[in-house]
């Protein structure tokens, strides 16, 4: 069965012995994202903060940091992530439209409403320019058609009703904006927090423009998404999030938002983004709010996913995939694919290269390397690229495209690191029968303390 909130997320990775909880109070500033760091470089599980100091409620992060949770919230094998995601994305399940909601059990509206204190206030990076909300999903309708787009985007807390918050083309979100400021009117979003799994896949994905994202959800869950109206903007958002922020994105004004830490782990500078006036905070009575760490293990597991499955489209055509990997970073990949001639290896980094403007290192490997796994791809690239005829460099092609930190992404490397079908036999890799069932605990006892 799908796990379709993300409380019953929770309780998933509570009875698999990945939720962590915190008792002990923490300090929302610095404290709570420093033990999520720490938590991050092993065992990765999940956390829950039960007493985050001053905050109105417990605080859940890092939820969603692996492959296999991700696998497990859709219902699919994590063998068969890729090609399934592709299957389900073209049939979309329009939503089921509810009445009572549970994100809507508490609502606080116009000037009782307080984000500097009705949202708790986590402060991330040393730079910070203050608290920010770093899991909120914007919903928001396409003002000439009508379908629903949704996206993470940063929201700096600047207190009453303001945030500010960083959105522009090419990105859906931000070509909806210019559309409504073009016409003098703001734009209504409404922030979801503590959303179902699925619409935080479809809020990281490159589905096209005119694709409806809440549907496309459904679709990847295996059943309609449950919606509800807001209270104040007339859109429809998910009924079973644990919290949400309705409002409008105020045309022709910019205020200044930043510094903040990006997921390259250095700082996005101090500009003149925009504001997103709240109008109502509805939520659970007992709402969990959800942090993620830009850069961090679970903000990169749903990046790379979805940037995962649109590499996948091209090179499924001319290649069978085992499987694409992402490990370190988003930049990049490494593809692993049954490969039946030499000529093939090209042909796939070509179209892996050509499937999204951030790739900006390809390696190709066999299909008995692990693409998911940084150091298998490194015994592949140290025992079967020949760098004299498996490197290739594209230079000048640009790739991530930010204007301050454009000049070290220019050109393009890709890396053959498969065998030479004439030496298949002869670098055919070593195995150790039975490995797959030892189960350590079975054979170790370690001293007691």
């Amino acid at each position: 069965m799908p796990i379709t909130t993300f409380r019953d997320l929770l309780a998933h990775l509570d009875a698999r012995g990945e939720l962590a909880r915190v008792k002990r109070p923490v300090d929302p500033a610095y404290e709570l994202i420093a033990v999520l760091r720490r938590m991050q470089k092993g065992p990765n599980d999940a956390l829950l903060f039960d007493a985050p100091r001053g905050s109105p409620t417990p605080v859940a992060t890092n939820v969603m940091s692996r492959r296999r949770t991700l696998a497990a919230t859709l219902d699919i094998d994590p063998a068969r992530m890729l090609p399934e995601m592709v299957a389900r994305e073209s049939r979309t399940l329009p939503c089921e439209a509810v009445e009572r909601a549970p994100v809507q059990q508490v609502v606080i509206e116009g000037g009782k409403l307080d984000v500097a204190r009705d949202v708790p206030q986590v402060v991330h990076c040393e730079r910070d320019a203050g608290a920010y909300v770093t899991a909120g999903i914007f919903i928001a309708r396409d003002p000439a058609t009508g379908v629903y787009n949704a996206s993470w985007n940063r929201a700096q807390l600047a207190g009453g009703d303001r945030m500010r918050v960083r959105m522009m083309p090419p990105q859906h979100l931000g070509q909806y904006q210019a559309a409504a400021e073009a016409a003098g009117k703001p734009l209504p979003c409404a922030v979801v927090i503590g959303a179902p799994p699925a619409v935080m896949i479809a809020a990281a994905s490159k589905i096209p423009y005119e694709a409806d994202e809440l549907d496309t959800a459904g679709a990847w869950q295996g059943r309609p998404l449950r919606v509800v109206p807001c209270k104040t903007v007339p859109l429809m958002v998910p009924a079973d999030a644990e919290m949400v922020i309705e409002g409008e994105v105020v045309p022709g004004l910019r205020e200044e938002e930043g510094p903040f830490g990006e997921f390259m782990d250095g700082y996005v500078e101090v500009g003149r983004n925009h504001v997103f006036r709240a109008t109502a905070l509805t939520r659970r009575e007992d709402a969990i709010y959800h942090v993620i760490l830009a850069g961090g293990t679970e903000d990169l597991a749903l990046l790379s996913l979805m940037l995962q499955t649109e590499v996948y489209k091209r090179i499924q055509p001319i290649a069978r995939v085992r499987d694409i990997g992402m490990p370190g970073q988003i930049l990049g990949c490494v593809v692993a694919i049954e490969k039946t001639s030499d000529e093939q290896a090209r042909a796939v980094m070509l179209a892996a290269m050509a499937a999204h403007p951030w790739m900006k290192i390809v390696i190709v490997v066999d299909a008995d390397v692990d693409p998911h796994d940084s150091e298998d791809v490194l015994w592949a690239i140290h025992t079967r690229c020949r760098p004299d005829s498996g490197v290739h460099v594209a230079p000048g092609v640009p790739s991530f495209p930010r204007a301050d930190i454009k000049p070290v992404h220019s050109g393009k490397l890709a890396i053959d690191a498969t065998v030479p079908m004439s030496m298949r036999d002869v670098l055919k890799r070593r195995r150790f029968p039975g490995i797959e069932s030892i189960d350590l605990a079975d054979y170790v006892t370690r001293p007691s303390s």
